[in-house]
């Protein structure tokens, strides 16, 4: 995998973790509009709501129903199959010819539940269409990997280039500030660096991830002038927030998912951009790149990931 398609494929991921109701549906939307230029996305409409059909490809008679569950919240079996089977009856009612049904559903990469398949099996045989499926994180992220450059970058924004030679120091100076401004999560500050191969190695990061931890370490510099420069408790404070940041990411990414560590890499540099800033989405690729810095920083100083110290004393 190049480093393009690295950045392209696990953002969506963290998307896909992040989203959920209405926004999981715009995202699907959003992708689908791309991928198939006869997609048609559907908003409800007053006391007739969407009619059991959040997108269709009406020359064909496609129809998708989609569902995303709050990412806290477990997975509740007997709705979801409700859900599916009732908008689907909704969906005869209002659009009679139906050839292929598919059920968007955000598994968060965890797997569709058998149940929900085998439902969507029965109204196939049942009303003899050609398909009814479910689609899951994963086949949503297969059709996102089709698009082209441009229409990923719409999506999600512009990625960090491969092995910057300038990191914007303003975009790191508004990250640490906004972090310094943030509550203090109290944890245990007695930590020693570890070996930087051995901590790579011992959590589980691949390729590409221990690169650029490597080559953003190298401007680590511009982060020790600017807590130089302020109030020396600036960076007992960061660290703390890196920290919560780590923690939150184990909740958010189980260890179960492929890749997770790489995965939560991405997340927290996902995290560590101001929210303000997201408003612009031309400044993406600076403040994500000035992230990394951070995360290199606070990586080498073992504030993020699993210490080989920790492991070995515990």
């Amino acid at each position: 995998m190049n480093n393009e398609n690295f950045w392209f494929r696990t953002l969506f991921k963290v998307k896909i973790y992040e989203t959920s109701s209405e926004h999981f549906q715009r995202l699907f939307q959003d992708v689908m509009s791309y991928r198939y230029p006869s997609f048609q996305s559907v908003a409800p409409y007053g006391n007739q709501g969407d009619g059991g059909n959040d997108g269709w490809m009406p020359n064909e008679g496609y129809y998708f129903q989609v569902y995303g569950k709050k990412a806290s919240s477990k997975i509740n079996l007997s709705s979801v199959l409700k859900k599916a089977v009732t908008d689907f009856n909704e969906l005869r009612n209002n659009y009679g010819d139906i050839k292929q049904y598919h059920f968007v559903y955000n598994d968060r990469f965890e797997g569709t539940p058998a149940p929900i398949g085998k439902a969507l099996l029965e109204l196939k045989k049942k009303y003899n269409l050609e398909e009814a499926s479910a689609w899951n994180s994963a086949k949503l992220e297969r059709v996102f990997m089709e698009l082209d450059y441009d229409q990923k970058e719409s999506i999600l924004y512009s990625i960090p280039a491969e092995l910057p030679d300038f990191i914007d120091p303003r975009a790191i100076a508004e990250i640490l500030k906004h972090l310094a401004n943030k509550a203090i999560h109290r944890v245990d500050t007695n930590l020693i660096a570890p070996d930087f191969d051995t901590k790579i190695r011992i959590n589980g990061l691949t390729s590409p991830v221990p690169d650029f931890l490597r080559c953003y370490s190298y401007q680590q510099g511009e982060i020790d002038d600017f807590l130089h420069k302020r109030d020396p408790a600036l960076k007992q404070i960061v660290a703390e927030e890196m920290r919560g940041f780590y923690q939150n990411s184990k909740i958010e990414i189980p260890d179960s998912i492929e890749n997770g560590a790489n995965l939560r890499y991405v997340w927290i540099m996902e995290q560590l951009i101001p929210e303000i800033c997201k408003k612009n989405p031309h400044s993406f690729k600076a403040y994500r790149e000035a992230a990394q810095v951070i995360l290199a920083k606070y990586f080498e100083a073992c504030d993020i990931y699993e210490s080989p110290n920790t492991i070995i004393t515990s």
